[in-house]
């Protein structure tokens, strides 16, 4: 059955990375809850893909993908300042599709459970510093 939320397997960290990101446990939270808190932070959440073919869960395993409007979200947004790509099968297909979007574009590591590469700790360490950085000099 698909929930129709993002991140919405609970092995995923996304959503325990986000929070502790902004020094919030998050526990409990609903998923209402969860996409009020990206907004209290001026946090939009996107995928880089509006469709795609995928046999399981693995971002590698992605075929036939077609790109959401991303040029038209900022467009439409002009006080998006910056765009996170989270993994490397979303980064390189951003590029590959918006090569010139003239805004600031950071890779921030996997939060899928699959990314063993690196710790909880240190995706929330790498997120932070992205989304921190980009704060501090927004004056934000």
């Amino acid at each position: 059955m698909r929930k129709k939320q993002y991140y919405a397997n609970p092995n995923n960290q996304f959503w325990r990375i986000i929070y502790q990101v902004f020094e919030n446990d998050g526990s409990g939270s609903t998923y209402d809850d969860k996409t009020s808190f990206l907004l209290e932070h001026r946090i939009a959440l996107w995928d880089v893909f509006r469709s795609a073919d995928r046999k399981g869960a693995l971002d590698a395993d992605i075929r036939a993908e077609e790109p959401n409007d991303i040029a038209g979200l900022i467009q439409a947004y002009p006080g998006i300042k910056l765009i996170l790509l989270a993994g490397r099968k979303a980064e390189h297909a951003f590029h590959r599709h918006f090569p010139d979007i003239g805004i600031d574009v950071d890779y921030v590591p996997s939060t899928s459970p699959a990314y063993a590469k690196k710790s909880f700790d240190g995706k929330t360490n790498d997120w932070k510093s992205a989304i921190i950085k980009k704060l501090d000099s927004s004056g934000k």
